[in-house]
């Protein structure tokens, strides 16, 4: 970075040479840069790395909070000295950095708050406590703002609560800045209602201060009325109702300039007016309910984005407001109609009430809307939704189907409707009409992607992904996906065979003239397998092994593990047994395997409870071991009894041995087979009990879903499970842990499935 212009230092910054910086850390090492920038912070003029520096101070000493670094504790006392530097540039900025440190303390937990440089950081902010309340008499109304946020957090655990609340109270008479008003009695009510969840001792100076924000007699009480409101509900739910709230909102003397929650134009009312209900879901949806069909373009399309955060959080949210969703497929506004039909596809199984609405809104001329349409009848399993399918396997569009997308937390993500899953949920219904043009689109991926001179078929890495599409949705069609055959033995023959793997097994008799592939990939992956073993032999016995390093350098060759080749052989048993059916081949390759890793797998049996791997090569020997242990697993579960329990043993040792692996998919499937083979459920419901008790009341993710799938499968089995299974139904927040459709599909099934199990249990 370059230099300012100017030389002038506005801010000392007496004893910044006096700390020990060197000795010091932040979040990207020694904290030596610290001081430079501290003082090229300190001068006056233009700067136009400013912004830069203190943006990268801000992401070395505080980073993402959770705990206080030492060069942060140390940098505070001169932040404080810098925010208070009159006619220094950013001073609100720097404001805002000393209010996360002080915000901080009351968001660490232990051991972490207790620590030393946590202590001093809270030192250095009292410390600095009448600096920080003259920032309130700032002439820079920003400053101001940020200054009297940073006092509320402080004064939840400083030793100075009561003269912060006087000063807070104090610079409200005089303020004329509404917007700053306002923010006093939000934040202040944010401020005291965490302070009573938490037993701070301040918990009762800060209701009482803020109940003098929202009691005395005001010039501005017109204006104020929604932030009193929602002060005093935060403090008092029966306070004030949802209506109040919304008639304070709408009020003609509300300033709208004065409230974040009218910033875009409304498109935030709705959910600011949610938040300000707190955990009452009636009163949400009766916001919702009275802002949805709003005059005002923006604010409809705040009540649709709340209307999903509703439905993401609460199952009875969905038929509640399903309806008005609906109605919203029509309306003017193009943006509105698109997340309406993307609510509707979320909303699965109660959003195909209105498949004719969105099987018209196919042709709507706004295109994201007709892909979304097409999206919700696919999810519905509508066959209207085929020709848009089809049409997005042929045609990439900027505003077309997507890729699959993961979000977290509790926001509704209008996000692109991912094409795998569109096609995956109508492929189940309607694979007849698909396995055509899922064949074209393969054979023409595999025409696009081959790469130059190779023995195999090589197939370029960025093309892995879309191969993964077609596949899946192929292995959704079943029987159905025979007519692609050519092409799968065209993928067994790449540099990847294993995409082809779940195809043949969903078309099962009918993919034969894939077993003679199926029997290539198997047999060279045994002899790759030999070979790796051979040389982990030579490596062991040789002289200088001992030298070696725990991991290899980068390019260098690792000693083989569990990895590949042996997954590849197992899986294409796996595959030919779906076809052809022959036990003997498939138990002969899982002895092969069990025989051959033999020397690798004693590690892995013993375990390793109380501590993690030491080195990325323990780290990647024990991903290998879980992958074998599930993969031969597998492979036995699919002949049950016929396997032999003998040969389960290896899993079953891997399972008892690794139990911090429990809550994992490895883990969950080869639980299962245990049970599928022995017949003895103990193991099994040890594991499924762990995957549903790790995290009570909280949300439920892959994991638990695959536990789920399993549990279903064992029948009156699993009654001992029935506790947890009645916990997932006796709620009405949801339990899944994604954002957008994601989320309250995975919810769905979950209900499913535990409704399914409890169904099969013997009355009580």
């Amino acid at each position: 970075m370059s230099s300012p212009a100017t030389d002038e230092v506005l801010a000392p910054l007496n004893g910044l040479d006096d700390i020990p910086w060197t000795d010091l850390g932040h979040a990207y090492g020694a904290a030596d840069d610290v001081p430079a920038t501290l003082r090229l912070l300190a001068r006056a003029g233009e700067d136009p790395e400013r912004e830069e520096r203190l943006d990268h101070l801000d992401a070395s000493i505080y980073h993402q909070g959770g705990a206080v670094y030492s060069a942060g504790a140390a940098a505070v006392p001169f932040l404080i000295e810098l925010a208070a530097t009159p006619g220094l540039p950013m001073r609100a900025a720097i404001v805002e950095l000393v209010g996360r440190f002080a915000a901080l303390q009351n968001e660490m937990r232990e051991p972490w708050r207790s620590a030393g440089h946590a202590v001093a950081c809270r030192a250095a902010l009292v410390a600095g406590h009448d600096t920080l309340v003259a920032l309130l008499d700032d002439a820079d109304h920003s400053v101001r703002t940020a200054a009297a946020a940073l006092l509320w957090e402080y004064a939840l655990w400083s030793p100075r609560t009561d003269d912060a609340m006087q000063a807070l109270v104090g610079r409200d008479a005089m303020e004329s800045d509404l917007a700053l008003r306002v923010s006093l009695r939000l934040d202040g009510a944010r401020a005291a209602a965490e302070a009573r969840e938490s037993d701070a001792s301040s918990a009762a100076a800060l209701a009482a201060a803020v109940r003098r924000l929202t009691a005395a007699p005001d010039r501005n009480a017109d204006a104020l009325r929604l932030a009193c409101l929602a002060a005093d509900k935060r403090l008092d739910p029966t306070a004030a109702s949802w209506r109040d709230l919304l008639d304070a909102a709408l009020a003609p003397a509300t300033p709208h300039e004065a409230y974040s929650a009218w910033d875009e134009n409304g498109s935030r009312l709705s959910r600011a007016l949610c938040a300000m209900c707190g955990d009452d879901t009636a009163a949400q949806l009766n916001v919702i309910r009275a802002l949805i069909g709003h005059e005002r373009v923006q604010i409809r399309t705040g009540a649709l984005q709340a209307a999903g955060d509703a439905m993401l959080r609460w199952r009875s949210a969905v038929p509640a407001l399903v309806p008005l969703v609906a109605a919203m497929l029509t309306e003017p506004e193009p943006e509105n109609r698109m997340r309406s039909a993307d609510l509707l596809a979320a909303a699965g199984a109660a959003g195909a009430a209105f498949d004719d609405r969105l099987a018209a809104a196919l042709d709507d001329p706004h295109r994201p809307t007709a892909i979304r349409a097409a999206w919700a009848l696919a999810r519905h399993g509508d066959v209207r939704a085929v020709p848009t399918l089809v049409h997005a396997l042929n045609h990439e569009e900027d505003n077309g189907f997507g890729p699959s997308a993961h979000y977290s937390g509790r926001s509704y993500w209008f996000s692109q409707p991912p094409l795998r899953e569109a096609l995956v949920a109508c492929a189940a219904r309607h694979a007849s009409l698909l396995a055509p043009a899922l064949r074209s689109a393969l054979a023409r991926h595999l025409e696009q992607s081959r790469t130059e001179d190779s023995a195999v078929i090589g197939l370029r890495v960025d093309s892995l992904p879309r191969f993964h599409l077609l596949c899946d949705a192929l292995a959704a069609c079943g029987p159905a996906a025979a007519e692609a055959v050519p092409e799968l033995e065209a993928l067994l023959d790449s540099t990847h065979p294993q995409l082809a793997r779940p195809v043949i097994e969903a078309v099962g008799p009918a993919a034969a003239h894939c077993v003679p592939h199926l029997e290539r990939v198997e047999r060279v992956a045994l002899e790759v397998s030999s070979a790796q073993m051979s040389a982990r032999r030579t490596h062991n016995t040789s002289p200088t092994a001992q030298q070696a390093p725990a991991d290899a350098s980068p390019g260098q060759r690792r000693v083989p593990g569990l990895g590949d080749p042996w997954i590849v052989a197992l899986t294409a048993a796996r595959a030919r047994f779906a076809v052809v059916g022959d036990e003997a081949a498939l138990l002969r390759t899982v002895d092969e395997v069990l025989a051959m890793t033999a020397p690798l797998r004693q590690g892995a049996e013993a375990g390793r409870e109380d501590s993690l791997p030491k080195s990325a090569t323990a780290a990647s020997a024990a991903r290998d071991a879980a992958m074998l242990a599930s993969t031969v697993a597998f492979c036995l579960s699919m002949l049950g009894p016929g396997a032999g329990s003998s040969r389960m043993r290896w899993p079953e040792q891997w399972l008892r041995a690794n139990e911090r692996w429990w809550r994992s998919r490895e883990a969950v499937l080869a639980a299962w087979a245990h049970w599928r083979v022995t017949g003895d459920s103990g193991l099994a419901l040890q594991v499924f009990q762990r995957v549903l008790e790790a995290r009570p009341g909280a949300a439920c993710g892959p994991i638990e879903l695959a536990a789920l799938r399993r549990i279903a499968d064992m029948g009156p089995e699993a009654r001992t499970l029935a506790p947890l299974l009645h916990a997932c139904l006796d709620r009405d927040e949801r339990i899944s842990d994604g954002g957008g459709w994601r989320g309250m599909a995975l919810d769905e099934e979950v209900r499913e499935l535990a409704s399914a199990v409890l169904a099969a249990l013997p009355a009580r």
